[in-house]
């Protein structure tokens, strides 16, 4: 789970042209507590930017003007605001390339609209902690690079050959070089002759000594250095060895000290622990972020048997070993393991390996107090675990127990949520002489929270059929929850009256209720009414995609026309109605039945028509025929789909 506290007081900057995307961006932004600004233009994003820092920008794509993609080439242009994180807000409709021509002026991710308020705050969180992340340890460099430089001591870097890697101005003072002078030669070279064995021993010893030692404790040797004039000059060396870095190789820093200064040096020594001390901790935790931010984007959105084996695999390669096992105990009869093993993937009761018991280690994964398992590792023959990678190791167990928890719930909210939405759908549609009709309500796979579709149909008088189809913003228990509330609302306003009011009149009302109630839902809805008596269709359109009519001779047209997105300002919404042939069929969907990641909206609309146009004319038949063309498997199903087919007849 990502931590939501603000990692600095940076704020967050919003760009984009529609003010009420502004407005819902900073509602979803809000819980998390950053400072937010905003923007509806690229021109004055660039101006604020001038002003101020920001922790990162969320810019939309497509803006008039100075649309999203130049403004994010000139931020990055800019050396004050290149390194500023940018994400993206784009709909579902742009094209891949349009998407990969974001990361290449400089985007980290990309959000697609209308997007997902926990993921939003997600990734927003973690941004602006890498962020704050990447600030403090730019700082913590720049202090101890200028350290370096400034020491009154001089201070050479060396090479496992004894060749200096970098010296500061002090140590070039001392033996009357210059810097560039002193880069790759030999350090053994500026002494006398009779000091460079002990010299040489003196590092060899250093490169031995653990860094966990005192300063006293750290060899150190009297030797003389020969000036550029050839002059004696007695100094105390004193060696210590640099913590290899991945793929580097080990270093030595070596500090002279002038023995004729000697008390202003002790002084300087203390200020060397100090030094010392900040580049191990910024060395280590700038290591430690990047290992834990590797796994924990790994574990992101992730049901728990995709979880586990994920957290085994993922711990194997960041400690490097052959074998990591995850268990999971709780109240399960017995203990379930899953293991990485040499690349391998075991899963379910398995049985322990033989491994000396001195090579294990592990940690408990604690949830809410209470222990439901443990990660394990098997070093390698002779290996050993630093303190560092001890504290990292239960840093991941922390991330893990989190990801497993957060599984745990999204599946526990899942299930209550289908429960919810499954509940409130009609158990039966309506027989009105003159139509048939079959409708379907699929739920998207575990690994997404249930959406808002609901469809509803009723009878009224006159032998006409009321059919309703909707669509509440946002996932979960809440979607499903404020699903219900609008079902039952849209009917009552619907049927209200002896049923006398226009689509349009039932759907302004809804709309006012929300308004009122300042619940923040948005939702799309179609309200249609079928007579088949009079052969005609009413319908109110407020933000929802088109219905599809297919017609007696075999064509297919969307039936166009409609207002704006629901629960966003008042205003009334327009009734439709037009004469249909008498063996017509109209088919209402929400947006899952059409919609594809990476593609655009009329792409789907294209193969529903097409699918409906080439299918069989009885209702339950026909809405299989286009599920079964246009949905895609469960496991990448990533929103619900509702579709209501009516067909009329004699």
């Amino acid at each position: 789970m990502i931590d939501l506290t603000p990692a600095e007081s940076l704020p967050i900057l919003l760009v984009d042209d529609q003010p009420e995307n502004l407005r819902t961006l900073e509602a979803v932004l809000d819980p998390l507590g950053y400072p937010l600004v905003t923007s509806s233009s690229g021109h004055g994003a660039l101006r604020l930017l001038l002003e101020r820092d920001f922790a990162m920008i969320l810019l939309d794509v497509r803006m008039p003007g100075l649309d999203g993609f130049e403004t994010a080439q000139l931020i990055k242009e800019r050396t004050r605001t290149r390194d500023i994180p940018i994400v993206f807000l784009t709909a579902a409709r742009d094209e891949v390339s349009e998407i990969a021509r974001g990361y290449g002026v400089g985007a980290v991710d990309y959000v697609l609209k209308p997007f997902d308020p926990e993921l939003l705050r997600s990734k927003v969180a973690v941004f602006a902690e890498l962020e704050a992340s990447r600030r403090a340890l730019k700082r913590s460099e720049a202090l101890l690079s200028g350290a370096f430089e400034a020491a009154p001591i001089g201070k050479t870097v060396l090479d496992t050959e004894g060749r200096i890697v970098r010296s500061n101005p002090a140590f070039a003072h001392l033996v009357g070089r210059e810097l560039d002078e002193l880069i790759g030669v030999p350090v053994a070279d500026l002494c006398e002759a009779a000091d460079r064995p002990a010299l040489a021993a003196t590092f060899e010893a250093a490169a031995r000594v653990s860094r966990g030692r005192s300063l006293a404790e750290r060899p150190s040797i009297d030797v003389r250095l020969l000036a550029s004039t050839r002059a004696e000059i007695w100094v105390a060396m004193i060696a210590s060895a640099i913590e290899a870095a991945e793929f580097a190789e080990p270093l030595l820093l070596a500090q002279w000290v002038d023995l004729t200064v000697r008390r202003r040096a002790e002084q300087d020594r203390a200020e060397l622990l100090l030094e010392q001390a900040a580049r191990v901790q910024a060395e280590s935790v700038a290591e430690r972020l990047s290992k834990l931010q590797t796994l924990t984007s790994a574990l992101e959105a992730l049901t728990l048997d995709e979880l586990l084996p994920r957290i085994a695999a993922r711990l194997a390669e960041l400690f490097a070993v052959d074998l990591a096992e995850v268990e999971i105990s709780g109240e399960l009869e017995q203990p379930v393991v899953v293991r990485a093993a040499g690349g391998q993937m075991q899963t379910g009761p398995v049985q322990s390996l033989v491994v000396d018991e001195d090579r294990w280690r592990q940690v408990p994964l604690v949830i809410e107090g209470a222990s439901v398992g443990c990660l394990r590792l098997a070093l390698p023959a002779g290996g050993s675990f630093s303190p560092t990678e001890r504290s990292l190791l239960q840093d991941a167990a922390d991330r893990a127990a989190l990801a497993i928890r957060r599984a745990q719930l999204h599946e526990e909210e899942h299930r209550i949520a289908v429960e919810l939405q499954r509940g409130l759908i009609p158990k039966s549609l309506p027989e009105v002489p003159g139509v048939t009709l079959a409708a379907s309500y699929e739920v998207a796979g575990i690994g997404v929270q249930v959406g808002g579709d609901w469809y509803d149909a009723f009878a009224m008088t006159d032998g006409r059929l009321g059919i309703v189809v909707g669509d509440v913003t946002g996932r979960g228990i809440r979607a499903a929850s404020a699903m219900g509330q609008l079902r039952t609302l849209t009917r009552a306003f619907a049927l209200a009256g002896e049923g006398r009011r226009t689509p349009g009149q039932a759907l302004t009302l809804l709309n006012q209720h929300q308004l009122a109630l300042g619940d923040d839902h948005l939702f799309t809805i179609i309200y249609a009414i079928l007579d088949p008596a009079r052969g005609t269709i009413a319908w109110a359109n407020g933000g929802h995609p088109p219905p599809l009519l297919l017609a007696s001779d075999g064509s297919c047209r969307y039936v166009e026309g409609g207002n704006g997105l629901m629960g966003v300002e008042d205003k009334s919404y327009e009734t439709f109605e037009e004469s249909i042939d008498p063996s017509s069929t109209i088919v209402l969907y929400t947006d899952g039945l059409i919609e594809r990641r990476g593609e655009s909206l009329d792409a789907g609309l294209e193969r529903l028509a097409r699918a409906a146009c080439g299918g069989p004319e009885e209702p339950a038949a026909l809405r299989d025929h286009i599920l079964a063309a246009l949905l895609e498997p469960a496991g990448q199903r990533y929103d619900d789909v509702t579709a209501v087919v009516a067909r009329l007849h004699k």
